[in-house]
């Protein structure tokens, strides 16, 4: 237990270190490259060049942990109507989103076919079901198509390395919303009124208190969390950490209806955001940029996928007008899933964070037949 903690006061210091140096010198480097970056790249580069151990459980530990307690602080102070007003353009997203990876995963698998196995379109069947729902997706198709061991484990290498980095390109876009919501053509003014989403940004309440929303937000955690323990996984929800989420953000959302306790949770973004840049970092630290050598041919494929995925957003975007927050959120839960997907929407603002929970829930639902079905057209594209 004593070698953890070298390991967790490292994070802990540069996390802390990066939230201090915002203040006044660094302003203009954040805001290029702004603080969840470096808060998810620098344990990333550590872990690479050995100075971070890559296997700690404490990295785990610290999600499992913080994250539900990260959330219940964002979440307290949001405005409910504001989240239903925003799904619909969300939900949207999310849908092309999808539809980009079914199709993208085959066309690739196509185009690469010489470089890849002849049983390659199960492998497309799985990033596509792990891209539009989540793991529990990948290993249901790993038995419905059944895929071979020497497609599956190079694909374990692609879903971890790809995700990790478009999850870090979408944290990086967050310091670029300005410029590129107004080429979306939803600049910052039309974000905050148009009727497709409403923002309740926290504001200095003299009732509102730190401490106050901390002692909500840690109950909640702490009771979510004993409660998730005990609590069976299903194609819905697929571990604990899954459930202490789900039951936290609901918690929390239905104590936010109450106005008391909303003006009280506006205070809470002082302490959730480093929560929420502590998860960032130890999501970190769990990739590996070695692993971009194991599987080249396979790589190239979910780089392509995540490429054409992106562009497709960008294009529904543009044409609907769809800020930039929207967008990340909505990629993130199909490329990320449950636990991601509401750390990404709240980079960009907390009340996008109950949006990215219910997209990724939705999704991973149905990720297996979708998987399937783009198993299912690639084989077909072989054929051909």
């Amino acid at each position: 237990m004593s070698s953890l903690w070298p390991v967790g006061a490292l994070i802990g210091i540069v996390v802390g270190v990066l939230l201090l140096s915002r203040a006044r010198a660094w302003q203009r480097l954040f805001h290029w490259l702004p603080i969840p970056l470096w808060c998810y790249a620098l344990p990333l580069v550590a872990v690479t060049l050995g100075w971070l151990p890559h296997d700690a459980p404490l990295y785990r530990t610290l999600t499992n942990r913080l994250l539900p307690l990260a959330l219940g602080l964002l979440l307290l102070g949001v405005n409910l109507p504001a989240v239903i007003q925003t799904s619909r353009r969300a939900l949207v997203a999310a849908a092309v989103g999808a539809a980009a990876i079914m199709a993208a995963a085959p066309i690739g698998v196509v185009v690469l076919q010489r470089w890849l196995p002849p049983q390659a379109w199960t492998g497309a069947g799985a990033l596509a079901g792990t891209w539009t729902g989540g793991t529990m997706n990948l290993l249901a198709l790993r038995s419905v198509l059944e895929i071979p061991d020497s497609i599956f484990a190079p694909i374990i290498v692609v879903d971890a390395v790809v995700a990790y980095s478009w999850m870090a390109l979408l944290v990086a876009a967050s310091g670029f919303q300005q410029p590129i919501n107004r080429w979306l053509g939803a600049t910052a003014a039309a974000t905050a009124r148009a009727p497709g989403i409403v923002t309740d940004a926290p504001r200095p309440s003299r009732r509102g208190s730190v401490v106050l929303s901390a002692v909500v937000a840690l109950s909640l955690s702490l009771v979510a969390q004993r409660i998730s323990a005990h609590l069976p996984t299903s194609k819905l929800v697929t571990s604990s950490t899954g459930w202490a989420v789900l039951l936290v953000t609901t918690a929390a959302l239905g104590l936010s209806l109450i106005p008391r306790v909303r003006r009280v949770g506006e205070r809470g973004s002082i302490l959730g955001y480093p929560c929420l840049y502590l998860v960032l970092a130890a999501t970190g630290a769990q990739a590996d940029l070695h692993a971009l050598w194991s599987a080249p041919a396979w790589l190239v494929l979910g780089a392509g996928i995540a490429i054409l995925h992106g562009a497709s957003l960008l294009l529904v975007g543009r044409l609907c007008r769809i800020p930039l927050g929207v967008l990340a959120t909505a990629s993130q839960a199909n490329i990320g899933g449950v636990v991601s997907a509401p750390l990404v929407g709240a980079v960009y603002d907390q009340s996008l964070a109950p949006v990215g929970l219910l997209l990724a829930m939705a999704f991973n639902a149905l990720g297996t037949y979708l998987g399937w079905l783009s198993a299912t057209f690639c084989r077909w594209l072989l054929h051909v």
